[in-house]
């Protein structure tokens, strides 16, 4: 085994400086030869000593350490011998390793960080816009379906009475209406509530599109606004409409 210089080489601690012998040394940490590398280790100790190096007390207790361990391997062994001396040495050893190995990419990465070069976020002068919308009132949502109804039906508005039968009929169902009302708002983001009545001419299909976005409005899907004395429609969330197990007649 060749001789090993330290040139009063600093280590951060006594595995540190096991790890460099093992390394140095082209040895297995599974298979130490405890005697050179004890050695080795007492060496190092007393060139720091010569140099005036001040070592910290646990180089002091690895160096009574290997000279147990050593101590045993000289031993005669036994028969039924319950495990090799250096096996609590070797995994603090391969523990070690690790930690190091994970340290030293952390500072690769701290280096990398170190030489890159980022731009202050700019300052956007972003104007606000100040949007005035009213809350929107039943009644106004009411009266608008009945537009819609008499337009579309060319006919004097419903009563509500007249809803009952109408959504008995289950011509169009309202989980399909409110996939409809959904996808509509998906693709345009927000439109006025007549809008979402276009190309509905039937009493069924006009119902069931208005008892959906009641639905949806119930329960957060959508919002309904007053905007200059006109009704818009507002996406609230990624909600795509509710399932329906029946088909849609």
């Amino acid at each position: 085994m060749s001789e090993v210089k330290f040139k009063t080489a600093v280590f951060e601690g006594p595995l540190d400086l096991l790890l460099h012998l093992i390394t140095k040394n082209k040895v297995s940490i599974y298979d130490i030869p405890i005697a050179e590398i004890t050695e080795q280790y007492f060496e190092y100790l007393s060139e720091c000593e010569a140099m005036d190096i001040e070592l910290s007390s646990e180089f002091a207790v690895m160096a009574a350490q290997l000279l147990l361990i050593k101590s045993r391997m000289l031993l005669p062994k036994e028969a039924e011998e319950e495990e090799d001396p250096r096996a609590e040495l070797v995994d603090r050893l391969e523990e070690y390793r690790r930690y190091k190995a994970v340290s030293e990419e952390f500072d690769k990465m701290q280096h990398a960080m170190d030489e890159s070069v980022f731009k202050e976020p700019e300052k956007l002068d972003i104007p606000k816009v100040v949007v005035q919308n009213k809350p929107m009132k039943p009644e106004a949502l009411y009266a608008a379906f009945m537009t819609v109804m008499e337009r579309n039906l060319a006919k004097k508005p419903l009563t509500p009475k007249s809803f009952g039968g109408i959504i008995g009929e289950k011509k169009v169902s309202v989980p399909h209406q409110s996939r409809f009302v959904m996808n509509v708002l998906k693709k345009k983001g927000s439109v006025p509530f007549e809008a979402l009545f276009d190309g509905m001419y039937t009493r069924s299909e006009l119902v069931a599109a208005f008892m959906a976005v009641l639905e949806l409005i119930r329960d957060g899907h959508m919002v309904v606004i007053e905007n200059e004395e006109e009704l818009i429609c507002r996406r609230c969330d990624d909600f795509d409409g509710y399932n329906d197990s029946s088909e849609d007649g």
